[in-house]
């Protein structure tokens, strides 16, 4: 069995001391494992790593020094009195070590009564995230399909367009309204409304079977969220209950939002195809990932499902000896849609498209119910 990492992030290292000694002589040394700082540099150093984290015990002032860094986290704050940090478990730092343990155990495993394996809630919606390092291979093209497939296999699905340069509209219509950036607004100002905001903007096309946001004209909203905005909008969504399915319409470039998108979503399905541009910048991405990610791209990486565009056969087979450098999930073949960048503005798409994209929704085990397990 696998030790439970603990984090402790205080001022006082004789309190580290006293602690970490307590859990090396007694029997939580086979369940626990403790990492401790003193040192806030150190400590956002540690959380941007991306490292395992089960709970976080840390003190207000750590907590509050980072802030957004930590949204999301499995997080004990060891106050000096109840009442001290509302919204967040308290525990308090100063009682007999066994109490404290038996505090910070409760804390751990009510997140592990919540969340699956990767942090979010067991009962949270698959998302599935769309992206490429190259534009104009068809990302919009194939995220829209998944969402449509998805409500025809009967999951209820969102489509979220993350784009700077939004041109859903040309098949969604509805541009120019303000309910994206309202969205953003109560996600901001009135965060405990944003389940209740959402119902209310949301909009649904009859055909393609899902829900989305009309599209904005205004590219700043997209360039306004953060990554701590960019968690909240997706944890919104994926966790009201409403949906089996969100399906996220990526551009492709990388950056705190794309992080926070990558982290959070179920699946990443990453285009790529045989074209040396396509395949250059895709090296450089990835390569570019690792080094600024570190171990967190090592964790995010098991997520990846690398799809080849523009196929000339939707064959698995077929590709076994093309030089990709990753194992393929997915096929697309070369289709009419594609080539004119019109796939699906009607809601028909070739049989060819409409089954290379069923086989990607077999593979990433997104039935009816929408639950994607891969």
């Amino acid at each position: 069995m696998s030790k439970q990492h603990l984090i402790l992030a205080v001022k006082e290292p004789e309190y580290v001391e006293r602690l970490a000694a307590y859990i090396r002589h007694s029997s939580l040394g086979e369940s626990w494992q403790l990492t401790a700082f003193t040192n806030l540099s150190a400590f956002r150093n540690y959380i941007d790593a991306g490292y395992s984290m089960d709970l976080i015990a840390v003190q207000p002032p750590f907590l509050g020094e980072l802030g957004a860094e930590m949204e999301g986290a499995p997080i004990a704050v060891l106050v000096t009195r109840h009442g001290q940090c509302p919204g967040h478990k308290e525990v308090l730092q100063y009682q007999p070590i066994p109490q404290l343990i038996g505090a910070l155990s409760a804390a751990q495993a009510s997140y592990g009564e919540h969340n699956g394996g990767d942090g979010r809630p067991s009962a949270a919606a698959a998302v599935v995230a769309v992206y490429s390092a190259s534009g104009g291979i068809g990302k919009t093209a194939v995220a829209r399909q998944i969402a449509q497939q998805a409500g025809v296999r009967g999951s209820r699905v969102f489509y979220l367009n993350l784009e700077q340069w939004n041109a859903a509209s040309l098949w969604l219509g509805d541009e120019g309204e303000e309910d994206f950036a309202q969205m953003l607004y109560t996600l901001q100002a009135q965060p405990d409304r944003a389940s209740l905001r959402l119902t209310e903007l949301r909009k649904r096309h009859a055909v393609m079977k899902f829900d989305y946001f009309a599209p904005c004209s205004n590219a700043d909203e997209r360039l306004s969220l953060n990554m701590e905005q960019g968690g909240l909008l997706l944890s919104t969504i994926a966790e009201c209950g409403e949906y089996d399915v969100v399906v996220v319409d990526l551009d492709s470039r990388v950056d705190p939002l794309h992080r926070a998108v990558f982290q959070y979503c179920t699946h990443l399905v990453w285009l790529v195809s045989k074209d040396v541009v396509v395949q250059r910048k895709t090296e450089l991405a990835l390569r570019y990932l690792e080094q600024k990610w570190g171990r967190l791209f090592q964790e995010l990486k098991r997520k990846f499902r690398f799809v080849q565009m523009r196929a000339a056969s939707i064959d698995s087979t077929a590709t076994a000896n093309d030089p990709f450098p990753m194992r393929l999930d997915g096929v697309i073949p070369a289709v009419a849609e594609l080539a004119e960048g019109l796939a699906g503005t009607d809601g028909v798409v070739s049989p060819a498209f409409r089954g290379a994209v069923e086989a990607l929704l077999d593979r990433l085990v997104i039935a009816e119910g929408g639950r994607g397990d891969g």
